[in-house]
């Protein structure tokens, strides 16, 4: 304890000494929590507790989604950049069943007022991340950046190409899921809360033994994965590890490549909630082949509510994806965020369930 309270003094002191020494002036950014965790070798929440007196004594301003700045007039002095009424999309996947109607909704809102949109691609690939990052700094002629993280679940070796962007008051927005070490805004739907009443459909309908299937590369998955223990311990029923499976993109694409291995880990367990259409739908499909009844031997719920809860053999419940009004969103906030660089651009989305015949009543 006395050893964390030195570092925090540390960090204070630091900061003091070189706004008293001129080197850090009013104005300046200072380096984000991530750069002053690893010069101090102290954690994040060290740094905010130091920069939070800080703050306090109205010698540091936050300006959400930018930084930390030197003195209280921090917004006016964040450099001026002409604008290019141009703004970059970055997302996973366009194949997706999510991501056309997400850029439609991103592309009406943009459109409506006069931008113009660049979209590229990673295809949930670090490498493909950082080549286009690098080109978003070399070209530098955006007014803002949204972005699809990549593999958000696991480090990130590109998060400092976000720090550099944002150092130029270029706004950054996520969608879908965000880095938990770098603070920017996302628009998400509430997956721990959706997760959460996708598990209680099962329980409701007098499930007790009730698997889980979530991916484990993207941040989306711990977070139902949360959600689906909360409501597995609120309902005093055991989240048996065993039956808590964990998957990674390829996985996910194909499911029929660990098929035998899924359904030899799914055995016993009556319902399942599945991190996404695309694997609920897939493993229908699989338990099918297998000559299991769906839902009679296993019940089936997926999140997304996705044209894949409705073209298959056996229709099963999902909750929905706001999708184009996700779209809308999140470049609404982006635009607020380039008008005012003080504007929280966090916003989560609920959803409900779409009733279909996956689920047996037990």
């Amino acid at each position: 304890m006395a050893g964390t309270e030195a570092k925090y003094r540390q960090i204070v002191d630091w900061v003091r000494d070189n706004i008293e020494n001129g080197t850090l002036k009013s104005g300046d950014r200072l380096m984000s929590e991530m750069e002053l965790s690893e010069q101090f070798g102290v954690s994040r929440q060290t740094i905010r507790h130091a920069t939070g007196e800080l703050v306090n004594e109205g010698l540091l301003t936050r300006v959400k989604g930018s930084g930390t700045y030197i003195g209280g007039a921090a917004e006016s002095a964040l450099p001026k950049r002409e604008k290019t009424m141009t703004i970059a999309v970055v997302s996973t996947f366009y194949e997706s069943y999510i991501f056309p109607d997400t850029l439609k909704g991103i592309e009406r809102v943009l459109s409506k007022n006069d931008y113009m949109m660049q979209v590229t691609f990673t295809d949930n690939r670090l490498y493909r991340e950082e080549t286009i990052l690098k080109s978003i700094l070399e070209k530098d002629n955006i007014d803002g950046l949204i972005v699809e993280p990549t593999k958000s679940a696991l480090p990130n070796p590109n998060l400092h190409y976000y720090e550099e962007i944002r150092s130029r008051n270029i706004p950054v927005i996520f969608f879908n899921a965000f880095y938990p070490t770098v603070d920017i805004p996302c628009v998400r739907i509430d997956d721990v809360k959706i997760a959460k009443d996708a598990t209680k459909v099962l329980i409701d309908a007098g499930h007790t033994n009730i698997a889980g299937i979530f991916k484990a590369d993207d941040g989306q998955g711990p977070l139902r994965y949360k959600g689906f223990l909360s409501a597995m311990v609120e309902a005093g029923l055991r989240a048996r590890q065993e039956k808590v499976l964990w998957l990674d993109t390829p996985m996910t694409v194909n499911l029929e490549e660990v098929g035998e291995y899924l359904l030899k880990r799914l055995d016993g367990a009556t319902g399942v909630v599945c991190y996404n259409d695309q694997v609920a739908y897939q493993l229908i499909e699989l338990a099918l082949k297998h000559g299991m009844n769906i839902p009679g031997d296993l019940s089936v719920v997926g999140i997304d509510d996705s044209y894949l809860a409705d073209v298959g053999k056996v229709p099963f419940t999902s909750f929905k994806h706001p999708k184009e009004f996700l779209g809308r969103k999140v470049a609404e906030n982006l635009l607020k965020m380039i008008d005012d660089p003080t504007f929280d651009g966090n916003y989560l989305f609920d959803s409900e369930p779409v009733y279909r015949g996956s689920v047996k009543e037990m």
